[in-house]
């Protein structure tokens, strides 16, 4: 696939005189279209795709496979969450980029169904209260940066992860269609997650402060991904139309 013009081979940019990380963060609750629309953006741009909560899925597997005690939620605290903390302190993950996007591979390989059963979506929302997990998720998601451009979807993205990212998304929707969508394809933990997530301590789902909302509700993907590109295409290509690595202006 050729790489769109917006693009530089840096995973950085200079506006102003600042270094930007060049990253799409796209954030927002369970059912509320950011892993499609991610996807889509990333094909769209050329950008490297990363799902942020498969880091935290594969490490929910990790410790569900390894038989490590996982606290209840209402249970955390630093006795509790030691197990937890130290089976990411000896596990063998690794950064690897397959087919335009990155995934954690442990001892080489990576759970792509595994992480997407029953138990791991009860555990995750455990795993990602977790503040040593957080920091450790954090830092291997800044590290990503090394396989250039990024489409980032998760939870604190725009607010945590890449506080700087000169583009930034809060999807969401009413609770009715989000409800519907999560039935739709069986995930009855979602807004349970969206619960913890908006209350936990570290990376607490909300809106960065300079993201561009958008409420998806009744829309299709196609209808969401048109005002996404719009916004993106204002954000990184505003200097004179068909100049690659124009400098975009302060909104």
């Amino acid at each position: 696939m050729s790489a769109s013009p917006l693009i530089s081979g840096s995973s950085t940019r200079t506006v102003n005189g600042l270094s930007l990380p060049q990253v799409v963060a796209v954030d927002g609750p369970s059912a509320s279209g950011k892993g499609t629309l991610s996807r889509k953006l990333a094909q769209a741009l050329g950008y490297t795709y990363v799902d942020s909560g498969a880091m935290y899925r594969t490490l929910a597997w990790y410790c569900l496979k390894q038989e490590v005690p996982l606290p209840a939620a209402a249970g955390l605290n630093a006795t509790t969450e030691r197990p937890v903390v130290n089976a990411l302190r000896r596990w063998k993950a690794e950064l690897r980029k397959v087919n335009g996007a990155v995934w954690l591979h442990v001892d080489g390989y990576f759970p792509e169904k595994e992480i997407r059963t029953d138990a791991v979506e009860r555990a995750v929302p455990v795993i990602a209260q977790i503040g040593k997990v957080r920091d450790w998720m954090v830092a291997r998601q800044r590290d990503c940066m090394q396989f250039g451009p990024l489409v980032m979807e998760g939870r604190d993205i725009g607010t945590e992860v890449f506080p700087l990212a000169p583009v930034k998304f809060f999807l969401d929707a009413n609770p009715e269609a989000r409800a519907e969508r999560m039935q739709g394809r069986g995930n009855q933990a979602g807004t349970e997650r969206d619960k913890l997530d908006m209350t936990r301590k570290k990376g607490t789902l909300i809106p960065a402060l300079d993201a561009l909302r958008v409420d998806n509700t009744g829309q299709t993907v196609e209808e969401t991904f048109a005002v996404l590109m719009k916004h993106v295409r204002s954000r990184l290509n505003m200097g004179q139309p068909g100049a690659p690595g124009s400098s975009p202006t302060p909104s």
